[in-house]
């Protein structure tokens, strides 16, 4: 079976007033033209799954509509998909749709997770910081909550796809990172970086301490050299060597939420890949996640994987 074999796309036909609209969003278009191209090249099937944000009150009467007296919004919502099954057919991709009622990042989550999806896909919109950090979008809500890996599409960042990273902590949660690179990497014909950040705060304050310079140099050249040594044992895990182009593994100084963004921009990142840490409660919050603080720092699109002990909130 492909590693994508099911791949599920949020398609948002929400335009101003109007709960499902003729037009696709650029955000959504993006999340449709990247899960078609994943899809034609892993051989697997896409599901166009929109989530319809209505009342209650309208949720009930398009239950209670059995005779279907009325054209609802729901049945605007299936048309709308069915014209998208219909534009790509002839691209050797397998294509079916569903509707559901209710917000965005819970339906989207929950068709993720019933559905056993290998992969969810998702455009997302420009938000000013604050309203992003009080919040949340919809993409950074789906990083704490689908089971599967979670592609968040910038249409900015569409574009022919040659340059992915993977961003990870040497902890064994981010094993998963690794396999997830290696598979988009291959999927997409792409040559792929694996990038380790080294925080070098602990130097910093021997200096201060007085420690010499050149015993500090010594013990950086080991931090580096001991990161380079795991990244290379996490690296041999995975089917790397079958990549046509090849894996390049860089360390970098400093903190992660600098260091990352700036090698997205130094190298022409198209597809940053991130492992999340399950947090929960308060925690959360305050904190989110490396994934979650990077999302608007990058002009990339950002694909964020779950550890493997991550348990859906709605199993």
């Amino acid at each position: 079976m492909a590693r994508y074999g099911k791949i599920l796309v949020g398609v948002d036909l929400h335009q101003g007033d109007r709960v499902a609209a003729d037009e696709l969003s650029p955000e959504s278009q993006a999340a449709v033209n990247e899960a078609l191209e994943m899809a034609a090249h892993s051989g697997g099937s896409v599901t166009f799954c929109a989530a319809l944000n209505i009342s209650a009150q309208t949720a009930s009467l398009i239950e209670q509509d059995h005779k279907n007296l009325l054209k609802t919004v729901d049945d605007v919502a299936t048309e709308r998909l069915d014209q998208i099954v219909a534009s790509v057919q002839g691209r050797g991709v397998t294509c079916d749709r569903v509707v559901r009622l209710g917000s965005a990042d819970e339906e989207l989550a929950r068709q993720a997770f019933e559905g056993n999806y290998d992969l969810l896909v998702v455009g997302t919109r420009p938000r000013g910081r604050t309203a992003r950090m009080l919040f949340g979008s919809t993409s950074q809500k789906l990083i704490r909550t689908a089971t599967c890996p979670v592609w968040i599409v910038k249409p900015e960042a569409e574009r022919e796809i040659r340059e992915i990273a993977a961003a990870v902590d040497l902890s064994d949660s981010c094993r998963p990172v690794l396999t997830e690179a290696v598979e988009v990497a291959r999927g997409l014909g792409a040559k792929l970086f694996i990038v380790h950040v080294v925080e070098l705060n602990d130097l910093s304050t021997l200096l201060m301490a007085g420690v010499p310079a050149a015993d500090i140099a010594i013990a950086k050249a080991k931090m580096i050299e001991n990161a380079q040594t795991a990244l290379q044992a996490q690296l041999s895990a995975t089917d790397y060597r079958t990549l046509p182009y090849g894996v390049m593994m860089e360390v970098v100084e400093g903190a992660p939420d600098e260091a990352i963004p700036k090698f997205v921009t130094d190298h022409g990142i198209d597809i940053l890949i991130l492992g999340t840490h399950g947090r929960s409660g308060l925690t959360r919050l305050l904190l989110g996640n490396t994934a979650e603080r990077i999302l608007p720092l990058v002009d990339c699109s950002v694909i964020a994987v779950k550890p493997q002990d991550f348990v859906s909130p709605y199993a």
